[in-house]
């Protein structure tokens, strides 16, 4: 079954809805909300969100397509960070630091809203903001697990477990914002996801072609398809 290139999150699934839900702001029209959101502003594949070092500002939550995160590693090469997908918030790694620490761009062609973060406290309620600092607060919290999770890839030995981690890892986030965990489309390239890991690009195809063969998975370009997720999981005891 051919999946679709960008995919889109729901409105009530998006990290934006459940912004305005915490302000006790239901419609999409809600004024306060407009204040502080440029919704559904169109980016375009390699778009520069911020860049490392840039004063921070804005957060961008991601209504399709997705977004490749980079950092400079020891002030010589950029080394890729991580990866927001559809329903998921780029820039809640600077909240509390002046200068943006990575660099965030556009994986594919599709749409963000962005979040005037400065703006909160001079456009929000006393009791709007403390609900929406609340949630960001969540928000960061759920990161802090996502990056505690990638520091915990170094303690995988093989290759085979990494890229399984890995493959599990974006299945559960397709899967909390409302798309099939089971099948879904890599927007990132190959050298990118081994950039991530540690591995060579080789190491990645390589890995992949054999999780195809065991059966575990189903590997078609971009497309993946996780036949025996048990299976899967069990690599990363082994």
């Amino acid at each position: 079954m051919e999946l679709k290139v960008a995919a889109a999150v729901a409105c009530r699934d998006c990290a934006l809805y459940q912004t305005a839900k915490v302000l006790g702001l239901e419609t999409p029209d809600c004024s306060s909300l407009n204040r502080v959101v440029l919704r559904d502003h169109p980016v375009n594949k390699n778009e520069v969100l911020y860049r490392e070092g840039d004063s921070f500002r804005y957060l961008y939550l991601v209504h399709s397509g997705s977004c490749i995160s980079s950092a400079t590693i020891l002030g010589r090469r950029s080394q890729v960070m991580g990866f927001y997908l559809p329903g998921e918030m780029a820039g809640i790694e600077s909240i509390g630091q002046q200068k943006c620490n990575h660099t965030t761009r556009v994986l594919e062609k599709g749409s963000v809203c962005q979040l005037d973060f400065l703006m909160l406290e001079e456009t929000l309620g006393k009791d709007e903001l403390i609900r929406v600092q609340s949630y960001l607060l969540g928000a960061s919290a759920i990161h802090a697990r996502q990056l505690q999770w990638e520091r915990s890839l170094t303690s995988l030995q093989t290759a085979e477990q990494r890229v399984a981690a890995f493959l599990l890892n974006l299945a559960g986030r397709f899967e909390s914002h409302g798309f099939p965990g089971h099948q879904f489309r890599l927007p990132m390239s190959r050298e990118a996801i081994a950039d991530y890991l540690g591995l060579a690009m080789e190491t990645v195809i390589r890995t992949l072609k054999s999780l195809h063969k065991k059966g575990l998975i189903s590997s078609r370009a971009k497309h993946i398809e996780i036949l025996d997720r048990t299976a899967l999981s069990t690599l990363l005891r082994s």
